[in-house]
């Protein structure tokens, strides 16, 4: 795979987000929809041989599982296909980074902020469990958090219908299915996993968010496994005295060997976790902390290109109808202006088909607000009356897609 490359005719790819041991993300753009997505693949020949069946197998049950959960803490699946030898699942591109790269940021989380983004976890984990579904490989790599600091929960290719029958069948390959740091008990004995497993695992990543560390360390996988198993619940304030002592007893109560003692579902553990989730601090680590590179769809800038050649560049794209991308390529340039520059005479001309961009692409209230900024940015610099009341009308037209009072 490379940048630029086409999929099923629709999807342009532009550079990777992760790589695993039989598969690659990317981010793309859907040319059809005019909209910026993720490409999933499934790269068959990187699977051995003997496991290929399978790995097909978990991965088209990702799609499907994931597409039956209609709930925001949930990427959204456009597609799914084959491109050549390979699969594909394309699904909403998530501008945000992963929760385990947060941790490593920051080393440990606030409470407020850990407590929040446990509770929007446990929300998404409600829903899976309403539908009948465990995801099995609940992990800091598989949460993102968005620059609002909302939560998706990615990566549901393990998950398994409540039920004996169904556990056995995707057993049958003889591996232990989830990540040993985070496995619960019974998951790593073997056993029949129900959604009490989805709240242990819960509570090694509150622990981890915490602390900066999982509750249990290893030096192998086999290891890791007997100390979930038979060594002693860690206690949280042993290695964090700031911990509410409420919230200290749930992780402990999350991290019970017998799953007959964890809470009883995810929606109790979510309004336990609210009271500890509300603070000026609930949202920390949130935005400072998102790659840039990692999370936009639009095509990269050139080393060097200047902002005329960036706009041209965007009038390309706006020229095939592909304003979303365009605006994006625009405010990626914009984003690294100091506020000196705002009102340059190289910058408002961009900032100006930004707004147009937006507006053409149907986010009217959006334009609105960068129609209105360009014009109280340029208000009192002269010689720019009529650019200020030519804002002022598109934000009026603004206004009127959105239905809102025009007067005055």
């Amino acid at each position: 795979m490379q940048a630029r490359d086409r999929v099923s005719d629709r999807y342009e790819l532009t550079y990777p987000i992760g790589r695993g041991g039989m598969g690659q993300v990317w981010a793309g753009y859907d040319e059809r929809l005019d909209r910026p997505v993720a490409v999933k693949f499934l790269r068959i020949q990187e699977v051995p041989e003997a496991e290929r069946e399978v790995a097909v197998k978990r991965f088209r049950r990702e799609a499907r599982v994931t597409a039956r959960l209609d709930h925001p803490g949930v990427p959204a699946i456009h597609d799914l296909g084959v491109h050549g030898d390979d699969l594909y699942i394309v699904m909403q591109l998530v501008r945000g980074c992963q929760l385990a790269d947060l941790i490593a940021e920051q080393e440990r989380l606030s409470v407020a902020a850990s407590a929040s983004i446990a509770a929007q976890v446990c929300s998404v984990l409600a829903a899976a469990h309403a539908a009948s579904l465990v995801h099995r490989d609940l992990k800091p790599q598989n949460v993102m958090v968005t620059p609002s600091g909302a939560v998706k929960v990615l990566d549901f290719g393990v998950a398994a219908l409540i039920g004996p029958a169904e556990q056995s069948r995707l057993t049958a390959t003889g591996h232990t299915l989830g990540t040993p740091a985070y496995i619960a008990p019974e998951q790593a004995s073997g056993a029949v996993v129900g959604p009490a497993a989805d709240l242990y695992a819960l509570g090694c990543v509150l622990f981890e968010m915490l602390t900066g560390r999982p509750p249990f360390e290893a030096g192998n996988s086999l290891e890791m496994l007997h100390r979930h198993m038979r060594s002693p619940v860690p206690i949280v304030v042993e290695y964090r005295s700031d911990v509410p002592d409420d919230l200290a007893h749930l992780l402990f109560c999350l991290l019970a060997k017998d799953p007959s003692d964890r809470p009883a579902s995810a929606v109790e553990v979510a309004q336990l976790l609210t009271p500890f989730a509300r603070g000026e601090d609930a949202r920390a680590g949130a935005g400072p902390f998102v790659p840039v590179n990692a999370t936009d769809s639009t095509p990269a800038s050139r080393p060097g290109q200047s902002l005329a050649e960036v706009r041209a560049q965007a009038e390309e794209l706006a020229e095939h109808e592909r304003f979303v991308q365009a605006a994006e390529l625009l405010e990626r340039t914009l984003r690294f202006t100091s506020a000196a520059d705002l009102v340059g005479s190289e910058i408002v001309p961009l900032r100006l088909d930004l707004a147009n961009l937006v507006m053409l692409a149907g986010d009217f209230r959006r334009a609105k607000h960068l129609f209105e900024q360009l014009a109280r940015d340029l208000d009192g610099c002269g010689n720019q009356q009529d650019l200020v009341d030519e804002c002022h009308r598109r934000a009026l037209s603004c206004k009127t897609e959105l239905g809102e009072p025009t007067e005055g």
